[in-house]
């Protein structure tokens, strides 16, 4: 009986040797919420089970596993972003949750890259200097026409022709029309608004008097009242300064766009649940894959602008740009599990329905943009 008392505890330590488990924890109790230990990790709030002070080693050994198992989740379910459309989020909605990053967390993390990218990209510095060397081609253009003027018209009165003075006169005069003509493309460039309709009111109150002066069914319906006086203190705002407007409405449309993408969120999920209503999946889970979509939008979104800074990459971006547009059917298909004439019709009627949400959308961000700046 003392041999075989000696012997459990020695097979025991062999069993836990070779299923890799030990039944010595550092704590009994869970550090974080107290629970009593099962296990590695605390049943009741997740907490590993670590010494309460560590050494230099150990804190190395906890930190390395814990920066990969964060990193290394991100990193593989942006792998599987890219590579397999649909198997996050059928993976998400058979429960396989822990194994991936959280797609609501993801999208606040890549939404944020991508528009960070977005508004840093250097084309708007590129164009900002493309005009300054207009308009300094175009002061050396006049002093070029100015000082060519005058040596023909000293050679007219050394040769006596005055034919050579008027071609002086003809060249400058071609100049300055040139000028004149860049000057009017750049004063109309960008967002051009109409006030014709208000241009004999200089005061909201003046409006309000004419349309109070006119029979009632002659007036103007509350639809145009309000676009009316809004455009005549927007052009006593700005005045001529068309230039200047154009910059403040583009400005604030790129600051509502990532707002418009967002709110387009849910009736992406709606038009699919319209779509394939049939199929029993929840709206939830319609949702889910609209979720894990946009995250991929915006990485390819982002890897695009990157690509787009080198221009022997140009290949690279086109590629890019068809994947952007195939994606959703392929995702489509592993979701949804469908054939793929059913797939690619659905595919077609969603992509109409949801380009005409969001002209309406970006047309009604427009409008409030108007009505507020």
């Amino acid at each position: 009986m003392d041999e075989l008392g000696k012997a459990i505890p020695i097979s025991e330590n062999m069993i836990d040797a070779e299923q890799g488990t030990s039944q010595n924890h550092p704590n009994e109790f869970c550090l974080n919420c107290g629970t009593k230990l099962q296990d590695v990790f605390c049943h009741h709030c997740g907490q590993k089970d670590i010494p309460q002070r560590q050494t230099l080693g150990e804190l190395w050994t906890n930190f390395i596993s814990s920066f990969w198992s964060y990193e290394g989740k991100f990193f593989r379910t942006t792998k599987y972003l890219i590579t397999k459309p649909g198997f996050l989020a059928q993976e998400y909605c058979a429960g396989k949750r822990e194994s991936y990053y959280h797609p609501a967390r993801m999208y606040v993390f890549i939404s944020f890259v991508f528009f960070l990218a977005f508004f840093s990209s250097p084309e708007s510095k590129d164009e900002d200097k493309k005009k300054e060397q207009a308009e300094l081609s175009e002061e050396d253009k006049k002093e070029i026409s100015e000082n060519t003027r005058k040596g023909f018209g000293q050679l007219a009165k050394v040769t006596g022709d005055s034919t050579l003075a008027s071609l002086g006169d003809s060249i400058q005069q071609h100049v300055n029309a040139s000028n004149d003509t860049t000057k009017s493309k750049k004063n109309t460039s960008g967002p051009t608004f109409n006030f014709d309709d208000v241009k004999d009111y200089q005061t909201v109150e003046a409006y309000d008097s004419a349309q109070l002066a006119k029979p009632a069914s002659e007036r103007d319906n509350w639809f145009v009242r309000l676009v009316s006086k809004r455009a005549i203190k927007v052009r006593n705002k700005y005045g001529e300064d068309s230039e200047k407007l154009g910059k403040e409405f583009v400005s604030a449309f790129k600051d509502n766009f990532s707002k418009v993408l967002f709110y387009l969120l849910p009736f992406f999920a709606l038009l699919l649940k319209l779509l394939y209503i049939r199929r029993g999946y929840y709206y939830s889970e319609h949702l889910v894959f609209s979720i894990y979509y946009y995250n991929f939008f915006y990485l390819a979104g982002t890897l695009q602008i990157i690509v787009g800074l080198l221009p022997w990459l140009s290949w690279a971006s086109t590629i890019i740009g068809f994947w952007i547009v195939l994606y959703l059917l392929f995702a489509m298909k592993r979701m949804y599990g469908q054939g793929w004439r059913k797939t690619i019709l659905k595919y077609l009627v969603f992509a109409f329905l949801f380009l005409i949400l969001v002209a309406v959308a970006f047309g009604i961000a427009a409008f409030a943009i108007f009505l507020s700046i």
